[in-house]
């Protein structure tokens, strides 16, 4: 199965400085020009979609035909709220499924993409995630009220892959935000399937995550 791709680039990058992270210098190439290189190298992947801001769709426009030149098909403007950038992202996609990644995940690697895809094929959705290693506790007021059990926790990641017409409708629902997109399917009780991922596939929240990146490149280069 092959599917289009939206990838969100439109964050406002409020912890990380001031700085545009996803334009930041990673290993000598901007972050958000990572993600694009995997999924122009990723089988199951067709079009893709890069989602942008008005500041920034012109830079992420030249980026996205450098280093995804197959299959870079536009750069569309998302919203304020993650939700409004993705949905602005499928309906500018055409495909049944789409896979949707934060660009802020820059060391997804393309057999991911592809195992991800697959896993979607026969269900509405499929998630990359990891087990969580942590202890969680829940927290109100500043006190402990919960102890999830660890076994059955697990840490979401991107890409999430979706079948298109069904998020559209779950976000039609109601205007409420959801954290990520198997949140958004799951307003219809949709089944997600769930794709272990790689404790490398690093979200650039703050700084120190793009020194972690820098470390993790290293490293494979030497490997």
């Amino acid at each position: 199965m092959r599917a289009d791709a939206v990838i969100v680039a439109a964050g406002s990058s409020t912890r990380f400085g001031g700085e545009d992270k996803l334009l930041a210098d990673l290993s000598g190439r901007p972050v958000v020009a990572w993600s694009l290189a995997a999924y122009e190298a990723a089988e199951s992947i067709g079009a893709i979609v890069v989602v942008g801001t008005s500041k920034t769709e012109e830079r992420l426009a030249g980026l996205a035909a450098e280093w995804a030149p197959g299959k870079f098909s536009r750069v569309v403007r998302g919203g304020t709220r993650r939700r409004d950038s993705v949905e602005a992202g499928l309906r500018a996609s055409t495909s049944l499924y789409v896979a949707i990644h934060d660009a802020a995940r820059p060391l997804i690697a393309p057999g991911a993409i592809d195992r991800c895809v697959a896993a979607a094929e026969h269900h509405s959705g499929a998630i990359c995630a990891i087990p969580t290693v942590d202890t969680i506790k829940e927290v109100s007021d500043g006190l402990v009220y919960g102890h999830p059990d660890r076994s059955r926790l697990w840490a979401a990641q991107t890409p999430q892959v979706v079948r298109r017409r069904a998020w559209l409708d779950a976000a039609a629902a109601s205007d409420d935000d959801e954290t990520d997109d198997a949140a958004m399917l799951a307003r219809f009780g949709l089944d997600v399937a769930v794709v272990e991922g790689s404790p490398e596939n690093v979200k650039i929240t703050r700084p120190l995550d793009l020194e972690i990146a820098r470390l993790i490149l290293r490293l494979r280069g030497r490997q």
